[in-house]
């Protein structure tokens, strides 16, 4: 039985994609980019989180860990990660909800049908938008996909690119939008800030570009991220490359921001960005001009909050 991983499912959204939307976070990935805003996503295991703020310091999660893994110290539920098998008996235990277990399982079918609520909504350019984390890693995306074609439903992917072709290709005859990320164009940058090559994700961008010429609508994707991808050398190479292959309808600059600071401290990592100032506007309309110097496509924009000027 196939089964789908997934964090949430975000209603009424006008970020993921055409028109409003009902968006579905899957839960796992194949990078690990040291900026992601959805720390969360990345591990496709079961993550307890504990939320100081429901919190009632009853002790009803105490010794209910079958690994010990979770004790009460003075600043609160402390978490073991490395003991911590995701079993939820604390999250059982809590009266609160202090405790969250991130991470869903649910067969498409059922999925298909909660995403389908929204139709009324969606008007003449709205969906669905699978997004994650990775959705394409998971075999159950192309399923779903099929599922709300069949219903009539306008299709979304979000992918960072670095999935098996055989899926991408498998997924493109029912999606109707491919939001495509490309991050770094420099390889050795790209290990560094994500933790894997960019070999495979230019490969696949050529079978992306390729489907867009025919009957498909490709948008591009830049997180502009402070010290990693936010120099004009990068946006430029992006935008040469872009350029280069066709068939993208738009390419869009995705400004750096830093909301998801208390994800990571939720799940006990250092956030390598939490000092990290948000892209000045300034900033932001130079690499714009670089943007648009390359002729990428006919539309290119920036998304995202925006700094004061330094």
């Amino acid at each position: 039985m196939t089964m789908i991983r997934y964090l949430d499912i975000q209603r009424m959204s006008s970020e993921d994609g055409p028109g409003l939307r009902t968006t579905l976070f899957f839960k796992g990935c194949s990078l690990a980019c040291a900026w992601c805003h959805n720390p969360e996503s990345i591990a496709k295991k079961f993550q307890i989180h504990w939320l100081s703020s429901r919190c009632i310091g009853c002790g009803s999660c105490e010794g209910v860990c079958p690994n010990g893994a979770l004790l009460r110290g003075e600043s609160g539920v402390l978490i073991d990660r490395r003991l911590c098998t995701g079993c939820r008996a604390c999250v059982s235990a809590c009266p609160a909800l202090a405790l969250e277990c991130k991470g869903t399982d649910a067969e498409p079918d059922v999925l298909c049908r909660e995403l389908i609520k929204d139709k009324a909504y969606f008007g003449r350019d709205g969906g669905v938008t699978l997004s994650g984390g990775e959705a394409l890693l998971q075999e159950g995306a192309v399923e779903l996909l099929r599922l709300l074609k069949a219903e009539g439903i306008q299709t979304a992917v979000d992918t960072c690119g670095m999935v098996f072709s055989e899926q991408l290709e498998a997924a493109l005859p029912y999606t109707d939008v491919l939001l495509y990320d490309l991050k770094l164009m420099n390889d050795a940058d790209h290990q560094r800030w994500t933790g894997r090559s960019n070999s495979l994700i230019l490969r696949n961008l050529g079978t992306a570009a390729r489907w867009a010429k025919g009957n498909g609508r490709l948008w591009i994707r830049t997180p502009v991220i402070p010290g990693a991808t936010d120099s004009e050398e990068n946006i430029r190479a992006i935008g040469e490359r872009i350029q280069a292959i066709g068939g993208a309808e738009r390419w869009e600059l995705c400004a750096f921001n830093n909301l998801c600071i208390d994800k990571y401290r939720r799940l006990d990592i250092d956030w390598a960005f939490q000092n990290s100032p948000l892209i000045t506007r300034r900033h932001m309309e130079q690499l714009l001009a670089v943007a648009r110097s390359t002729r990428a496509c006919e539309d290119i924009r920036a998304t995202g909050a925006l700094g004061n000027e330094e």
